[in-house]
C-alpha cells in the first residue's frame, strides 16, 4: 500500500504506523532509542557501592623505589648473623645474576632489633618513633617477587604479574569503586624527584581496562598535569 492510497493520514508517525504493516514505526522506534542511548553520558568514574561495607576512609600507597631493606627495618634474619662473612651455602646452587656470582660474603644487618608493643613486633633502632606505634600497624612479611630484575619485580608488585600490560592495583580500585570527586583525577601518581621508576608507566597503567582508569601523573613544577593547556600560540579553536 502506497501513501497516496492511505485514507486521511494526518501525521508522519501515523503514516509509519499504518503503512507496511507498521514496520516503519518499529524502525523509527529503534532509531530513536539508539540515538537516546548515544546521547546519554555515562560517567565511568561514578561512585560504586563496594561488595562489603568499607572499613577505611582512605588509603595512601607509598611505593618506595630504592627504599631501605626490610632486613634493616622490621625483618631480622638470625641466620645472616650466624653465617656472616661466609659464602652462600652450596645448597643454594650457583647464583648467577647481575648482582652477585655467589661468592660474595654474607652480611647481616648492622642495626639492633628489639620487640615493641603488645604484639611484640621487632623493629630496628633505625626507627625508634615508629616502634611506639607497632600495635596500630599491620606488618605483612610474606610478600615476595619472582624476579630479581627491578622492572619485572615492580610490575609484579603493582599488577601481580612480572610482565607489563596488566591493570595496576590503583586501576582495579578505581574500576571497582569509582571516585567521589568530580573535579580531580580518581587515581594519581606522584613520582620521586629523580623521575619515574625503572618500571615506568606500566606500574600505574590500566592494562586491558579502559584508559580512564589509569593513573594521572603529578609532576613537580607549575604544571603538575601535562596537556591541560594548549601550546603557546594556539587559540581555543586550535587555529
Amino acid at each position: 500500500m502506497f501513501p497516496e492510497h492511505l485514507p486521511s493520514v494526518t501525521s508522519r508517525r501515523e503514516l509509519l504506523l499504518r503503512s507496511a504493516n507498521g514496520f516503519g514505526a518499529i524502525a523509527l522506534q529503534w532509531l530513536l532509542a539508539r540515538d537516546a542511548a548515544a546521547n546519554t553520558r555515562v560517567n565511568p568514574l561514578a561512585p560504586k557501592a563496594p561488595h562489603f561495607p568499607a572499613q577505611a576512609k582512605s588509603v595512601i600507597f607509598l611505593f618506595m623505589v630504592g627504599g631501605p631493606s626490610p632486613i634493616d627495618l622490621f625483618d631480622p634474619k638470625p641466620a645472616l648473623k650466624k653465617f656472616e662473612g661466609q659464602k652462600l651455602p652450596e645448597s643454594y646452587g650457583k647464583v648467577g645474576s647481575q648482582f652477585t656470582s655467589g661468592d660474595t660474603p654474607l652480611m647481616s644487618s648492622p642495626w639492633e632489633f628489639k620487640r615493641h608493643g603488645q604484639c611484640g613486633m621487632t623493629v630496628s633502632t633505625l626507627m625508634p618513633h615508629l616502634a611506639g606505634c607497632v600495635d596500630e600497624i599491620c606488618f605483612v612479611r610474606s610478600f615476595y617477587t619472582e624476579s630479581v630484575v627491578h622492572a619485572p619485580a615492580m610490575y609484579q608488585v603493582h599488577t601481580g604479574r612480572v610482565l607489563m600490560g596488566y591493570p595496576s592495583m590503583g586501576s582495579w580500585v578505581t574500576y571497582g569503586l569509582g571516585s567521589e570527586s568530580e573535579n580531580l583525577p580518581a587515581y594519581v601518581v606522584m613520582p620521586q624527584p629523580e623521575g619515574t621508576p625503572e618500571g615506568g608507566a606500566p606500574c600505574w597503567g590500566a592494562g586491558f581496562l579502559p584508559a580512564v582508569y589509569q593513573g594521572t601523573v603529578f609532576r613537580a613544577g607549575p604544571n603538575p598535569i601535562l596537556n591541560l593547556k594548549p601550546p603557546p600560540g594556539m587559540t581555543a579553536c586550535g587555529i
